[in-house]
């Protein structure tokens, strides 16, 4: 806070001395010899007629002559010697130089002027008389003698606008760094208070933001890293002791049982391992989709003609909201698969007998839902079905309940469809996934 004051606070008092001595001096080179003059005008009359009358009078009478009508004027005046004239407390500060002397016994006038004291001297010399007429200390300006006063309280009232302004930021500064330092140590849930200053609430909320981010990633990677430690063992596992029994075996039938359980294990294995780079690569960054115009019934009937050969014990049906040829719409065809892929995967897990697969057109968007009749999904269960690395059941094994992460890619893939996915109860009797995406999107950049 002080720095950011007193910084601020230097930099105003040298603009605006620098810009008000620039201006007084152009001001007073202008001015001053106008200024002076004019002022001694004014009082030229006054001098000539005072010193025309007192030469009529004696030396012993002049000073009574002035005393008579001294009352008249607004201003002493007197008759001084140049040596009383010196001995004047009020021009201790402003002595008569030697050209000046010199200017008044040549029958100049000679003025002299106190700026702090806001008074000025006009003097001038007797014809045929060492002494001088004196008139003043007259007033100027009452304005000159408080122009310190105003000076000091202007500076002060600087200060205090200076103070208010730079307050806030100060604090709102203090508040980032101490955020930035906590951060730092490794409190990832720390935030900065966005109500701060103006200034800096973008820069809150950029590191609010960044913090978030952070935070994310650092729990995706712990989970990622729980995930790989816990979740890989067991097919590892399956392959090792398949490869151990087949060494043993002497029958064809036995040995190739061992050996579709290890291409099964490997299979198992590839698909965790795809699941678990796809959710990393999402933390570190949005995929860019190809978004282009693509036939809705292509991409579906590809998806369901794989898991009809896979899982002949399933009825597969796939209906549609409209007769049309063709069911266009705008989305990247192979995150559509993917999507699809994951749901209907995961709906062969608990269907009994029938998967049904229905896409219809609601005012602009396209929606997707995938429905089965196994024995569903516990309501209290739904806020958390699409949260990374969430089983229902963690007791199942990983063939039937894999590790969480596919509901959650699908999640983030109908995202950045700018669309959602959300679940009911199906008619069927078990769960319903619904995608839902603008039919038509603006060209991207």
């Amino acid at each position: 806070m002080k720095n950011l004051f007193f910084r601020l606070y230097i930099l105003l008092i040298a603009t605006f001395i620098g810009l008000g001595w620039s201006i007084e001096a152009l001001y007073d080179s202008y001015s001053q010899t106008q200024a002076l003059t004019t002022d001694i005008e004014l009082h030229k009359g006054t001098l000539f007629l005072l010193s025309k009358e007192l030469i009529r009078h004696t030396p012993e009478t002049q000073a009574q002559y002035l005393e008579a009508v001294a009352p008249s004027f607004g201003y002493p005046v007197k008759l001084l010697t140049i040596s009383e004239l010196a001995q004047l407390p009020e021009l201790q500060d402003n002595p008569i130089s030697e050209q000046q002397r010199h200017y008044l016994v040549q029958g100049g006038i000679v003025a002299i002027f106190d700026d702090f004291e806001g008074t000025s001297w006009f003097l001038y010399r007797l014809t045929g008389s060492d002494k001088l007429l004196v008139l003043g200390p007259i007033m100027m300006n009452v304005k000159a003698r408080s122009e310190v006063l105003f000076i000091v309280l202007f500076f002060a009232f600087l200060a205090l606008i200076t103070f208010i302004w730079a307050w806030p930021i100060s604090k709102g500064l203090a508040r980032l760094s101490k955020s930035a330092i906590a951060l730092g140590k490794g409190d990832w849930s720390v935030r900065v208070d966005t109500r701060i200053s103006a200034t800096l609430r973008p820069l809150a909320e950029r590191f609010n933001a960044m913090a978030s981010r952070i935070q994310r990633l650092i729990k995706s990677h712990k989970e990622l890293s729980h995930a790989v430690s816990h979740e890989l063992r067991t097919p590892i596992a399956r392959i090792r002791f398949a490869m151990e029994m087949v060494k043993d075996v002497d029958s064809e039938e036995a040995r190739n049982k061992y050996i579709n359980s290890m291409d099964d294990s490997i299979e198992a294995l590839d698909s965790l391992v795809d699941e678990l780079l796809t959710y990393a690569r999402f933390d570190r960054e949005d995929p860019q989709l190809n978004i282009l115009s693509h036939d809705l019934e292509r991409i579906i009937t590809e998806v369901v003609n794989k898991f009809e050969l896979t899982h002949p014990h399933l009825q597969f049906e796939v209906l549609w909201s409209d007769d049309s040829a063709v069911f266009l719409c705008d989305c990247d065809d192979d995150a559509i698969a993917r999507m699809l892929d994951n749901l209907i995967r995961n709906a062969v897990r608990y269907a009994n007998t029938k998967i049904t697969i229905c896409a219809t057109r609601k005012e602009t968007n396209v929606q997707l839902s995938v429905n089965d009749d196994g024995p569903g999904i516990p309501e209290s269960s739904w806020s958390s079905i699409f949260d990374p690395f969430v089983r229902l059941d963690k007791s199942r094994d990983r063939n039937s309940g894999g590790i969480g992460l596919g509901l959650a890619i699908v999640k983030r893939y109908i995202e950045l469809h700018e669309g959602n996915i959300r679940l009911e109860r199906s008619e069927l009797g078990g769960a319903r996934f619904i995608l839902s995406w603008p039919e038509k999107r603006m060209k991207q950049e």
